[in-house]
């Protein structure tokens, strides 16, 4: 089943949606909601798990908008290899770890990171202060690495980045194959 136009599942509708197959515009996972879709494979908007909120989606393969996963929240997507726009990982957050490309990359401050599949991000990585990213697969950053206070960056296939690349001084980067 094709869903055109934006969801917010609640815990009054989260078994409304199980049908769903596509989603033409954008899905909210209320806080602390639990949604299962066995049948949804793409989602043509973003995606949004507010605090606590998880997803069960073991067809989805593709995001065309960006993906926020806010604090304690869970992602069970086996299968989900490309974010067309931003992902954004905020502390606590659970994921599984197929993602092969990202739009941009946001470590929110606190937050740890492990995206083992990553190969590209299209744009833009920000690891916010405190926070920690590991990419060992990793091979080019289209735009700008940023890094704030004490963050930490590893990349240990890391060979092309097409801007710049800022950091704080307390800032910790690994990238080998780029040479430092």
């Amino acid at each position: 089943m094709r869903h055109l136009g934006n969801i917010t599942v609640t815990p009054d509708n989260a078994a409304g949606f199980t049908a769903a197959s596509e989603i033409f515009g954008h899905l909210t996972i209320a806080g602390g909601v639990v949604m299962t879709a066995p049948y949804l494979s793409m989602i043509r908007g973003w995606l949004t798990l507010q605090p606590g909120a998880s997803i069960a989606a073991a067809k989805l393969g593709v995001v065309n908008g960006w993906v926020t996963l806010q604090e304690g929240s869970w992602l069970i997507a086996p299968y989900l290899t490309t974010i067309s726009a931003d992902l954004i990982i905020a502390p606590n957050v659970k994921y599984d770890d197929g993602l092969v490309e990202v739009g941009a990359l946001n470590i929110q401050r606190g937050a740890s990171a492990r995206l083992t599949s990553l190969v590209r991000v299209r744009t833009n990585v920000a690891v916010a202060g405190g926070a920690q990213l590991t990419a060992d697969r990793l091979e080019s950053v289209g735009n700008s690495i940023t890094l704030r206070e004490d963050a930490k960056f590893f990349a240990a296939s890391l060979s092309h980045i097409g801007g710049y690349y800022d950091a704080e001084p307390t800032a910790t980067f690994l990238a080998p194959k780029f040479g430092v």
